[in-house]
């Protein structure tokens, strides 16, 4: 299964809904320039803004957490990575992470905003080499990257994931309804229940 994180019909509703308003904005400050009235206007622009904040954040707490199974891929626009593996580390303690990275593009392509890490419980772990999953990814190649982490708590569900929702960098995703980077929505990995959480 493909999970399409930036699907199309949701950003065209993003550009229009951001064209709309900016033609609002532009007719309110010539009609204030002019001197006429603009509370019409303004009522509409906020009205606009209301329903489109309410369906941002209403579609993001309807969401449930997603599990992906073997196989699956979550793709980012044309740049594509799914979890192959999770074994024990082997020469020290820690888990390492098989992800398949891949390009359905026309052009080299690399996620500057990717970001991957387990979640156990509330807690989040960071891999040790996260530029990894920054590789450089050609067209109609798939490139496997090992990510490297510490040893897994015990007593926990563990899930491994990769998203661009917590790359603490501002972007247009954010607004997008229904998208993983938007408010209050649920982020999907893949178990790691085969992995013994001491290894």
């Amino acid at each position: 299964m493909t999970v399409q994180m930036n699907p199309g019909g949701p950003q065209l509703l993003m550009l229009l809904f951001v064209l709309i308003l900016v033609v609002l904005v532009i007719a309110i400050a010539v009609r204030a320039i002019r001197r006429r009235p603009i509370g019409r206007l303004s009522a509409i622009a906020a009205s606009l803004v209301i329903v489109y904040l309410a369906g941002l954040g209403g579609v993001g707490l309807a969401t449930r957490t997603a599990d992906l199974g073997p196989g699956d891929v979550k793709c980012f626009d044309e740049w594509c990575a799914g979890m192959v593996s999770a074994t024990a580390n082997p020469g020290h303690p820690g888990v390492a992470v098989r992800v398949r990275l891949a390009n359905h593009g026309s052009r080299p392509q690399r996620s500057l905003l990717a970001r991957a890490f387990i979640e156990a419980g509330s807690q989040r772990i960071w891999p040790h080499n996260p530029e990894a999953l920054q590789t450089t990814v050609l067209p109609g190649v798939d490139t496997n990257v090992n990510l490297n982490f510490d040893t897994l708590p015990t007593g926990q569900v563990t899930r491994f994931v990769v998203t661009e929702a917590v790359s603490g960098s501002p972007t247009p995703a954010a607004i997008v309804i229904g998208d993983e980077s938007s408010p209050f929505h649920h982020i999907s990995g893949w178990p790691l229940g085969g992995v013994a959480p001491g290894a």
